[in-house]
C-alpha cells in the first residue's frame, strides 16, 4: 500500500487527483457492497433461526395440550410439521433415540445429546451446514429430549447466489467508479490545469492573459474570478508605474537639460562674462528649485496612492485658519474670505497634515491662477452625520470645459505655457485626489473660462467607538 501511495505521489497533480478520486470511490463502493452483503447473510440466517424455533415451539405446544398421551403417538403430527430438509428426533432421558421423524436428511450427520434448556447450534458435516436445536420435553409419564436437525442447504445456495451477485456488481461497480473518478477528477483538476496554463502565458506574454472562467458557484470557479481579478488590478498597478516612470523621467528631462546648457555655458565663455554668468546662474537657480519642487510633488504623489487609515482625526476648523493665515502673510494682496463656522466642533476622519496638504493645493493653484481677480472664498458645512464639506472659490482665469476631464491627471497642464511661468509641475491635483480618495472622500471642480473655479471636497466626519461625531 506504501508503494503505490508513493508511486501516485510521484506522477503529476491532476493525475494524482484523479486517480486519488477514482481510488476513494471504489474503496467506498466495495465497503458498501460488503456491509450490504454481511447484512442481507445475517437477515437470511436470522430467518432461518426464527423457522426451527417456530417448529420448536409447535412441538412443545402440541405435547403440552396433550400431556396424557404417549410420546410416540405423537410420531404422526411430527411428520406433518417436519419439513423436507430436516429431521426431528425424541430422546429418552438418558440421550438414547426412541424415533426419528426423517426428511430426506440422513440422523447419523448429528449425534444425540440431550440438554436441560433450549439450544441452539450450528454446525458442520462436511460441506453441509447444519442449524441443531435441542430442548427438553415433561410429561406426566415421560422425560426426554426433543432434537431438530435443519440443513442450511437452501440457505448456503442462495449465500452462494448473494455473494456472485455483490461480487459481479462490486467488480462493476469498481470499474464504474474507476472511470467516474477519472471523469471527476479531470473536471476537478481543469480550472487548475486552466490556472497553471494562464499563469504559463503571462510569464511568457505578460499580464494580460486571463483564466477562461464559469461561473459553477463553486470554490474552483471562485478562485478563477479572484485571480482575474487579482491580475486586473497588478496590471493596473503595473500601468500606473510606467505611466509615473515615464511621466517623471519627461518631467525631470526638462530642468536637468537646462540646467546643463547654461553650465556648458558658464564652462566654454561665461567665467569670464560677469552678465552671461549671472543670467547662467539665475536661470541654473530657478531650474534647481523647480527640479526641487517636482521632485517633492513625486514623492507626495507617491505617498497619496497608499491607502490611508482612518482612525485618525483633524480639527478642520483650527486647520483651515491655520493654512489661509500663512497664505495671507505670503500674499499680502488677496483677500481671503472664510465661512467654516458650520464646521467649528467637527473632525474629519483623516491625518491633520494630510488635510493641511490638501488645503495648500488647491489655495495655491487659486492663487496661481486667480488673475486680476485676487479674492478668494473658502466655505465649509456638514452634508450629513456622516460627511464634511469644503469648497475653495476664485475668481481668477477658469478652466475651459475641454479639460476639465483631465485635469486631476498627473502632469497634466491646462496651458502649458502658463504652467511653467507659474512653476507649477502638473502633479498638486493628482495628489490632492488620491489623497482625498484615500480617506474615502471625492473632490470635484466646477469652472468656466474666466469666470473662475470651484473645488469642493468631501471628507467622512470623524467618529469615537461609541459612533458619536
Amino acid at each position: 500500500m506504501k508503494m503505490i501511495m508513493s508511486r501516485i505521489n510521484t506522477l503529476p497533480m491532476k493525475w494524482r487527483i484523479t486517480l486519488w478520486s477514482a481510488l476513494w470511490m471504489c474503496v467506498f463502493f466495495l465497503l458498501y457492497n460488503s456491509v450490504q452483503y454481511l447484512v442481507l447473510d445475517r437477515w437470511i440466517l436470522a430467518q432461518e433461526e426464527n423457522g426451527i424455533r417456530k417448529n420448536m415451539d409447535e412441538i412443545l405446544v402440541y405435547y403440552a395440550d396433550n400431556d396424557s398421551k404417549d410420546v410416540a403417538s405423537g410420531k404422526n403430527f411430527l411428520d406433518k410439521v417436519n419439513q423436507p430438509d430436516q429431521f426431528i428426533r425424541i430422546l429418552d432421558k438418558n440421550g438414547a433415540p426412541l424415533f426419528t421423524v426423517n426428511g430426506n436428511l440422513p440422523d447419523s450427520w448429528v449425534k444425540p445429546e440431550k440438554v436441560d434448556a433450549i439450544t441452539l447450534v450450528s454446525l458442520w458435516h462436511e460441506q453441509d451446514h447444519l442449524l441443531v436445536m435441542r430442548s427438553p420435553i415433561r410429561t406426566d409419564e415421560f422425560i426426554g429430549t426433543i432434537e431438530i436437525v435443519r440443513n442450511l442447504e437452501n440457505y448456503e445456495r442462495l449465500n452462494h447466489i448473494l455473494l456472485l451477485v455483490m461480487a459481479i456488481g462490486g467488480l462493476g461497480g469498481a470499474a464504474f467508479s474507476m472511470f467516474a473518478g477519472v471523469l471527476l477528477g479531470r473536471q476537478l483538476v481543469k480550472p487548475v490545469a486552466r490556472l497553471s496554463e494562464t499563469m504559463e502565458k503571462i510569464t511568457h506574454n505578460g499580464l494580460g492573459e486571463r483564466v477562461e472562467y464559469w461561473d459553477n458557484k463553486d470554490e474552483l470557479s471562485n478562485l478563477s474570478f479572484i485571480f482575474n481579478n487579482m491580475m486586473d488590478r497588478l496590471e493596473e498597478v503595473f500601468q500606473q508605474q510606467n505611466r509615473f516612470v515615464e511621466d517623471a523621467s519627461h518631467e525631470l528631462r526638462t530642468p536637468i537639460a537646462i540646467i546643463e546648457g547654461h553650465l556648458n555655458l558658464i564652462a566654454r565663455w561665461g567665467r569670464n562674462d560677469p552678465t552671461v554668468l549671472t543670467e547662467s546662474l539665475n536661470a541654473s537657480l530657478d531650474e534647481l528649485a523647480r527640479l526641487k519642487n517636482l521632485t517633492h510633488d513625486l514623492l507626495a504623489s507617491s505617498e497619496a496612492t497608499s491607502e490611508q487609515t482612518s482612525t485618525e482625526q483633524a480639527d478642520i476648523y483650527k486647520i483651515v485658519h491655520h493654512v489661509v493665515d500663512g497664505f495671507a502673510v505670503i500674499h499680502p494682496e488677496f483677500v481671503f474670505q472664510i465661512d467654516i463656522d458650520a464646521l467649528k466642533h467637527r473632525a474629519a476622519a483623516i491625518r491633520g497634515y494630510h488635510l493641511k496638504q490638501i488645503l495648500m493645493i488647491v489655495l495655491d493653484n487659486a492663487i496661481k491662477y486667480s488673475g486680476d481677480k485676487k479674492d478668494i472664498k473658502i466655505a465649509g458645512d456638514a452634508l450629513d452625520d456622516q460627511t464634511v464639506q469644503i469648497q475653495i472659490r476664485d475668481k481668477g482665469l477658469g478652466i475651459q470645459a475641454v479639460h476639465l476631464p483631465r485635469v486631476f491627471d498627473r502632469f497634466y497642464r491646462v496651458d502649458e505655457a502658463r504652467s511653467s511661468k507659474q512653476g507649477g509641475s502638473g502633479l498638486g491635483l493628482s495628489i490632492a485626489k488620491r489623497l482625498v480618495e484615500a480617506y474615502c472622500g471625492t473632490i470635484q471642480i466646477k469652472s468656466s473660462e474666466a469666470q473662475g473655479t470651484i473645488v469642493s471636497f468631501m471628507l467622512p466626519i470623524f467618529k469615537d467607538e461609541a459612533g458619536q461625531a
